[in-house]
């Protein structure tokens, strides 16, 4: 029977303790390392956070911003007008002093300069647009609006209308879109059913629904305006 000398078996008790040691080193390393990248993307996160800029920081006193009625699905809807209106109404509460070239004046510039008045203004619009109103910024956007009944039981259902509205700043020097958001709202009015037949309605024509959310669309685009 062999006997292992104690010098051979302290070499291996000392060859074992070193490994654990290594590897209880290597294990708190990868924990460092680990937790030393979530802080940086953290820290990279909230870095890209706060690069995020408002229009209202971008604009500077005594520029002029041009708002140019929204667009729709149907040309004969007036809706992005009304929008676009109901959304200077909100800029002004929030900051007086704005300088604001109304959707109407912005239009009736493009129509007499046999400008297109769809769709984003092209890059000689934008550049005819700066020159004859003098404005350095021009709020544009795309809205879609949509109306109808969800029946959730026999005993209700909602009348909806939904919308979203995509607002772009253009900086008509550099002619490029510096900031852009999308916004969407609804409203809706409930009717009541009783063994089929109905029986109370709180109620609101088609036309009262797209107004609130008309009003309420423009809020949220002026508050978007100053939010950073």
């Amino acid at each position: 029977m062999m006997h292992m000398s104690p010098y051979l078996f302290e070499t291996n008790i000392n060859i074992t303790f070193r490994e654990v040691i290594m590897k209880k080193y290597l294990i708190v390393g990868l924990v460092l390392l680990l937790t030393a990248m979530i802080t940086g993307c953290i820290s990279t996160s909230e870095t890209r956070k706060s690069d995020v800029v408002s229009p209202s920081n971008i604009i500077k006193p005594n520029e002029p911003l041009a708002i140019l009625p929204f667009e729709t699905e149907s040309a004969l809807s007036n809706l992005g007008g009304q929008l676009s209106d109901q959304a200077i109404v909100y800029l002004f509460e929030n900051s007086p002093n704005i300088k604001i070239i109304p959707g109407s004046n912005v239009r009736n510039y493009f129509l007499t300069n046999n400008l297109a008045t769809t769709g984003i203004p092209d890059m000689h619009s934008i550049h005819s647009l700066q020159q004859g109103l003098k404005c350095r910024y021009l709020l544009t956007g795309n809205l879609y609006t949509s109306i109808g009944d969800v029946r959730y039981t026999q005993n209700y259902s909602n009348r909806i209308a939904s919308g979203s509205v995509t607002v772009r700043l253009i900086d008509c020097d550099s002619m490029t879109v510096v900031w852009a958001k999308h916004i969407e709202s609804s409203t809706q009015t409930t009717t009541y059913y009783f063994q089929g037949m109905q029986t109370q309605t709180t109620y609101q024509t088609d036309g009262q629904l797209l107004q609130q959310l008309i009003q309420k669309l423009g809020y949220e685009v002026a508050q978007n305006f100053f939010q950073h």
